[in-house]
């Protein structure tokens, strides 16, 4: 499919929003006449949109998944691998999965034809990074003990800290910190591993502590993984997030 990147939507007819709560999770973006489907409990876009489907999931796939077979929709490979990587993403590889998300996921591999290793091999994201840009990562990163826990910190030539995060959770970091300075903006990632479920590493919490004196452009996540995009040197921020960890 074609992306683009904060398109204009002023002469869209209509506009169909989804895994969205809050404005601020889409920068740029003039949202006027739009439809909703979204699966977070709280959610502020319910009453401005003209149409919603919001249900408390694990995913917003999985409401996909329930109005495309309403449509009696033909599914193709890449339709379920999308919908089952996108149930995985938000279920942390379904360790925080409820069992209505585990049955729908065994639905899905069932009509797309697709094996629960094609899913995994979807979400082994640092195949999008180039080896330079991988190479580049590790030698420029740091590591820190925090507690029991492994932290790799590193910094990107390039916006790609999402992915180099969860290059370094693939590689065996329990928790991974990734910043992109861009000019006065910062960018930065802070992810924790599936099997870490120390709720005190409320990575959340961490970065609000760490961004108090920031102007903040976006920040989104819970207690296992956070984004953040504002105006800051980034390790003035960095700096303060590792210093809150290290108090835990």
């Amino acid at each position: 499919m074609d992306i683009h990147y904060r398109p204009t939507i002023e002469k869209d007819e209509m506009v169909i929003v989804v895994d969205t709560a809050d404005h601020q999770q889409l920068p740029g973006i003039n949202l006027t006449k739009f439809a909703l489907i979204d699966h977070h409990k709280n959610n502020s876009l319910l009453e401005e949109a003209v149409a919603y489907y919001h249900e408390d999931e694990d995913s917003t796939c999985q409401l996909v998944y329930n109005l495309l077979k309403a449509m009696s929709f033909t599914f193709t490979k890449e339709i379920a691998l999308a919908l089952a990587a996108g149930i995985l993403g938000d279920t942390i590889y379904l360790e925080q999965a409820h069992s209505g998300s585990i049955i729908q996921l065994g639905e899905i591999l069932t009509v797309g034809q697709i094996t629960y290793k094609d899913v995994l091999n979807v979400m082994r994201n640092s195949g999008k990074l180039t080896r330079e840009t991988k190479l580049e990562a590790a030698l420029n990163a740091r590591l820190y003990k925090v507690g029991e826990y492994l932290l790799v910190f590193t910094k990107t030539k390039a916006n790609l800290v999402y992915y180099v995060a969860m290059m370094f959770i693939e590689l065996g970091a329990d928790i991974a910190l990734v910043s992109y300075q861009d000019g006065e903006e910062v960018h930065i990632r802070l992810v924790k591993a599936p099997d870490i479920q120390d709720h005190r590493l409320n990575l959340l919490e961490i970065v609000k502590k760490g961004i108090e004196k920031s102007t903040i452009k976006n920040l989104w996540g819970d207690e296992n993984f956070v984004g953040f995009k504002g105006v800051d040197k980034d390790l003035n921020i960095i700096k303060k997030i590792l210093y809150n960890m290290a108090k835990i």
